[in-house]
């Protein structure tokens, strides 16, 4: 459950948007680890709590290694040089609480399962849903847990179902029957093989390359393209939607069965802010999709027949993720692009970190206002998204107060944002997104309310028709829920509809 009831011990919260990789290499002689480390590098947006490995020599043991920290930091050349292995997995980890237990290495990945019976490692990204019913099970078995984590939950699920087969495809389709949620897998044996997994739906993007040689061929299994392409891989194609693929230095690269569904449900928030620019999910480049969504909002901008403010008027991106969409705004609008934000490059993502204050903290650390640029200006400031609304007001303060400019214009590529993730992303109640709190509290003037609050002078969000056009998906190839509140998962719909009793219970 993603909710607390009454008089209920405060647990971790099951979801989370992570990063894993895997390699595997037919040369028996040659070690992966610094492969790993360079895969973990380029999808260290995804997460920045803890990153591991997991590694093993054809016919040897599995040996893990995971700490709290960046990649650079946890992978050293002293630790990636002790290990030695043709096959491996690793994982960066994206923390949606500040708890204790999340220090823990117990609640790092990759999870290396081993009892008397079976020895697995398992590198894993999104949300079981139903874990807790998973869990209820499982304690009936008999089986012992040491975090309240649905990885583990789906570990020793893995591992029961072992028991009565070998056959790791089966394993893994069998697994994927009792999942209700949103997941991308890799999972790695001891007899050296891995198995990448992605839900039916396809929540969570998943994508395998290759390189090959005179000398050696190595398979590559990735969250986005990106690290492929840092590695030197040529990037195939994505997993599909309930597919489960096998990389065997035996059997090279193969998919092995795919789970069909009716639709698919690929999180629209990939494109709009998670994913690198040059990754590509499920055929669509990310780039091109953000430069379609700054277009499409200034195809439908009111201020841009206003002389007066095109006359002074320049495009300004919250960087990294809203260079793409101010881009295709400037592009659209015909008015000049310009960098009005100096970010500081080491202080990370703030919106994947744990907790609101360090959030607002990071805020002040991370941007700073180029007043020569700014100062007197109409900024027209694109933003990807606007979730919890703290971080976009202090920007827009930022520029007023400290750059001096003229009046700030706020454009955001994602529509509001209304109701709850449980599918995988750091916000998980209404009361904490300003359009659903607002929604609930102001009715159709909802976004006059916002504006006022975030102090931009306008304000205009993308539409979701407009979204999904700039992705080139329709509404049954997308996860939507946090705009419409409309969830596909069954136990999802329940959580959803016991938010909107409790909401509405308190007003």
């Amino acid at each position: 459950m993603l909710l607390k009831k009454k008089g209920q011990k405060t647990r971790e919260k099951p979801q989370e948007n992570c990063a894993i990789f895997g390699v595997t290499c037919n040369d028996l002689g040659y070690s992966v680890s610094h492969l790993l480390y360079h895969g973990l590098i380029a999808l260290q947006h995804r997460g920045q709590e803890s990153t591991g490995i997991s590694i093993l020599k054809t016919g040897g043991k599995i040996f893990t290694y995971k700490k709290n920290g960046l990649v650079s930091k946890v992978l050293e050349e002293k630790i990636i040089s002790q290990y030695w292995g043709n096959v491996g997995i690793g994982h960066n980890r994206y923390a949606t609480t500040g708890a204790v237990g999340f220090k823990s290495s117990l609640y790092m990945q990759p999870f290396h399962f081993k009892n008397n019976e079976i020895e697995f490692s398992m590198a894993f990204n999104g949300t079981i849903a139903n874990f807790d019913e998973i869990k209820k099970n499982m304690d009936q078995m008999g089986r012992v847990f040491m975090t309240d984590t649905d990885t583990e939950v789906l570990a020793q699920l893995i591992g029961s179902i072992a028991l009565g087969t070998e056959d790791w495809p089966e394993i893994l389709k069998l697994t994927s029957r009792l999942l209700d949620g949103s997941y991308s897998l890799i999972l790695m044996t001891s007899e050296g093989d891995i198995y990448a997994m992605r839900d039916p739906l396809g929540f969570k993007p998943l994508c395998i390359g290759e390189l090959k040689s005179e000398q050696r061929n190595l398979y590559f299994v990735a969250s986005e393209s990106c690290a492929i392409d840092t590695v030197g891989g040529n990037f195939l194609r994505d997993v599909k939607p309930g597919e489960i693929v096998h990389l065997s230095h035996q059997k090279d690269i193969h998919s092995e069965l795919v789970i069909k569904t009716n639709r698919t449900a690929m999180c629209q928030f990939e494109y709009v802010y998670f994913a690198r620019p040059d990754s590509i999910i499920d055929g669509v480049s990310v780039a091109e999709a953000r430069l379609r969504l700054g277009m499409n909002l200034a195809k439908n901008d009111p201020i841009l027949k206003d002389l007066e403010i095109r006359e002074n008027a320049i495009v300004v991106p919250v960087p990294d993720s809203g260079r793409s969409v101010a881009v295709g705004y400037a592009k659209e609008a015909k008015l000049p692009y310009a960098e009005g934000l100096m970010k500081n490059r080491y202080v990370h993502r703030t919106f994947i970190m744990p907790g609101q204050l360090k959030r607002k903290i990071a805020v002040k650390e991370k941007l700073n206002p180029i007043k020569s640029v700014v100062e007197g200006k109409d900024i027209i400031l694109l933003d990807d998204s606007v979730v919890r609304g703290t971080t976009t007001q202090q920007i827009v303060s930022l520029l007023r107060e400290k750059g001096g400019a003229k009046r700030v214009h706020l454009r955001v590529s994602c529509p509001p944002i209304i109701s709850p993730c449980y599918m995988g992303i750091d916000f998980p109640t209404k009361d904490e997104l300003i359009a659903g709190r607002f929604q609930n509290l102001y009715g159709e003037d909802y976004l006059d309310e916002i504006q006022k609050s975030i102090g931009s002078d306008t304000l205009l969000y993308q539409t979701i028709d407009d979204l999904t056009d700039a992705i080139g998906m329709n509404r049954n190839q997308l996860c939507l829920a946090c705009l419409t509140g409309d969830y596909q998962l069954k136990s999802v719909q329940k959580l959803a509809e016991l938010e909107k009793s409790i909401v509405k219970s308190r007003t």
